[in-house]
């Protein structure tokens, strides 16, 4: 998962540096761009001024932490173009064996493919070949292309502005703008075109819904946070406890828990906050992911009373393990967790940062055993049914059905991320070790 953004015309420079703080809620280990300098494409920070610009904030799904490799440069023959993609591609190796990791093979398969098929045949051909997903922005001498992923997974919508043409993983980067069909590419510059690359099923991730988009942007139509909150109602519907507060993990529970304590009648209060300053502890590489020191419980909010503490999602627990904790040494006389989405027992190949089975706490364990693995005196999911009749059937469930949107070889896909995490890590310690 991360972020990306681009623009073409008067002041796109400044427009995409614009955009950065509307996307770093999809990856914040850095911000990297690409621009029109003389009708050559160059890898760096825009000039306000500059014809066109693309940009990438990083959130690392494969590959090494705390490095920006994106936007990637590539040349094919006299072709020039910079990418900037969102999602995984678990075969980029059958793409360009020679590649290090999937947004160069990527940027090195669209280059050779344009130059040697023309840009619309080029383009399809390179999403024939791709199994994950990837969302793009390219930059090229020549025009600044968007493609959406054929099945949809990873969100882009597009915008003009009295010619300035505009595109952005959300529509809230973008100020107005609309969603990108799936399997939809559009060019902008010294041509305009669009045209559709090999479209299928609509398949949006429903962990976009549940927690990664901001939850002022429209996906499918909908804006996010109200999906959120009906999430938080359905998940209310059927609760068998009693509880005198309902308290959320900030922030993307917010409207989930909005929604459950509207449906039972309760007050929701902000008995945990988090530092604003300490960024989306999820997305946060593993050495960062201490929920202890950027989480503060109030006291007096929580103590000697039952809290339900809503959660969007459980994928590792450890954050959700200290927040409980935090809660009961805060005075709670009982803590029922509860989640708005289902158990997460699958890994994602489609651009979230969770592709080991191992990893996942409810991997191998049933409701209960991951409630004491938290601590909670009681765990409940929304179940599959219920998610389902929220979010439609045009969404991506893979990571809680283990039914993927390709052919994929689970034990396969994970032995080969893993192997190019430790490749590109290994690689990033050689290059600081020479600085």
């Amino acid at each position: 998962m991360c972020g990306i953004g681009g623009a073409w015309g008067r002041g796109a420079g400044g427009v995409v540096a614009g955009m950065v703080p509307w996307l770093m809620h999809r990856g914040q280990e850095g911000v990297g761009f690409a621009y029109l300098s003389g009708g050559s494409v160059a890898v760096g920070a825009p000039p306000r001024d500059a014809e066109a610009a693309i940009v990438h904030t990083r959130y690392s799904t494969s590959g090494a932490y705390g490095v920006q490799p994106q936007p990637v440069y590539a040349k094919y023959r006299d072709l020039e173009v910079a990418v900037a993609f969102n999602g995984t591609i678990v075969n980029y190796r059958e793409l360009d064996p020679s590649a290090s990791f999937d947004g160069e093979a990527l940027a090195r398969s669209l280059a050779r493919e344009i130059w040697e098929r023309g840009l619309e045949e080029g383009v399809a051909e390179v999403y024939r070949r791709i199994v994950g997903a990837a969302s793009l922005v390219a930059l090229l001498p020549w025009g600044l292309l968007a493609v959406r992923d054929p099945n949809g997974v990873r969100p882009l919508a597009v915008g003009n502005e009295g010619g300035l043409f505009k595109v952005a993983s959300e529509t809230v980067a973008l100020g107005e703008g609309v969603e990108l069909a799936p399997g939809t590419a559009a060019l902008y510059g010294r041509r305009s075109a669009s045209w559709r690359v090999d479209p299928r099923p609509s398949r949006l991730c429903a962990l976009e819904y549940v927690y990664f988009a901001h939850p002022a942007s429209s996906l499918g139509d909908r804006i996010v946070g109200d999906v959120r909150a009906r999430l938080g109602r359905a998940l209310a519907e059927g609760e068998g406890e009693e509880g005198d507060v309902v308290a959320y993990v900030p922030e993307t529970a917010r409207h989930a828990a909005l929604g459950f304590a509207e449906r039972l009648g309760l007050r929701v209060v902000d008995a945990v906050v988090k530092s604003r300053y300490a960024g989306r502890i999820f997305i946060k590489p593993p050495g960062e992911r201490d929920a202890e020191p950027l989480f503060r419980v109030a006291k007096e909010l929580v103590a000697g009373r039952r809290v339900f503490l809503v959660d969007d999602s459980l994928i590792r627990g450890t954050n959700l393990r200290a927040i409980v904790w935090m809660l009961r040494r805060a005075g709670a006389s009982r803590i029922h967790v509860r989640i708005a989405s289902p158990p997460i027992r699958w890994p994602c190949f489609y651009g979230m940062d969770f592709q080991r089975r191992e990893e996942l706490i409810a991997w191998g364990r049933d409701v209960g055993e991951v409630g004491r693995a938290i601590g909670a005196d009681t765990l409940r999911y929304i179940s599959l049914e219920k998610f389902v009749e929220v979010l439609g059937e045009g969404v991506c469930y893979a990571c809680f059905t283990g039914r993927y949107l390709h052919d994929i070889d689970v034990a396969r896909a994970e032995r080969e991320l893993l192997r190019l995490s430790k490749y590109l890590k290994n690689m990033d310690q050689r290059a600081g070790s020479h600085e």
